[in-house]
């Protein structure tokens, strides 16, 4: 794991939700959005040879409107040669992410760069998840990585377990205070290698410290403090 590159996906992943955001290894190259989901993100280029798309997450803390409601229910993951019926994730997730899979399946077969970088904090990282799976499915030719940020878990243990076999270079960052990692409940299992970062402190911290340590920033800041 390179944690330059991982302090600057954090940064890609914050710029999804629209501030500014300027680095010379990094420029933008396009967006893309689906308004009736409300599901957006942008596509760049990294260090001149790396395609990288990125996922806006939910704002602030809207990543629980997701969880809490029935979007939460599973469904077969529709993206993978011979549909196996074991292999399923979280039903809102997927919809997400449907409503914008032309777009980069589309972008990402167009591109010149072989290696392909999927990331995205809260919500955004749970569709990076995806996407990171359906181009290694669909895409053969590219490399596939994955960075997230906050991400909840996507799918099951049949999901986790195709996943990681597929997509091995995944890093998941989690802050320690922060709580939706830990969700949705029931029969969920992460993915890729897990990144803990920032202070534990108390067990039983107050909402807002939660809130706090899920935000962008706190991710940002906890990566560059390791430099």
């Amino acid at each position: 794991m390179n944690l330059r590159e991982a302090v600057l996906m954090a940064w890609i992943s914050r710029a999804a939700y629209g501030p500014d955001f300027q680095s010379p290894d990094f420029q933008m190259t396009a967006t893309f959005e689906n308004k009736s989901t409300d599901t957006q993100g942008l596509f760049g280029v990294a260090y001149g040879d790396t395609l990288v798309i990125a996922f806006r997450g939910s704002e602030e803390t809207g990543i629980t409107d997701w969880i809490t409601d029935l979007k939460f229910v599973q469904q077969v993951f529709p993206y993978q040669k011979g549909k196996n019926k074991k292999v399923k994730v979280h039903y809102g997730f997927i919809q997400a992410y449907k409503s914008v899979r032309q777009a980069v399946l589309d972008y990402a077969r167009q591109s010149p760069h072989k290696r392909v970088v999927c990331t995205g904090h809260s919500l955004g990282g749970a569709l990076a998840t995806l996407a990171a799976l359906d181009v290694q499915y669909n895409l053969p030719q590219k490399e596939v990585a994955c960075y997230t940020f906050g991400s909840p878990k996507v799918g099951n243990d049949a999901f986790a377990e195709s996943y990681n076999r597929r997509v091995p270079d995944t890093f998941r960052f989690v802050n320690a205070a922060d709580a939706i990692p830990q969700t949705p409940p029931g029969n969920y299992r992460h993915v890729g290698k897990e990144k803990r970062i920032g202070q534990t402190g108390p067990r039983n911290r107050g909402l807002a410290d939660r809130v706090a340590a899920h935000l962008p920033n706190a991710y940002i800041e906890n990566l560059q403090s390791l430099l």
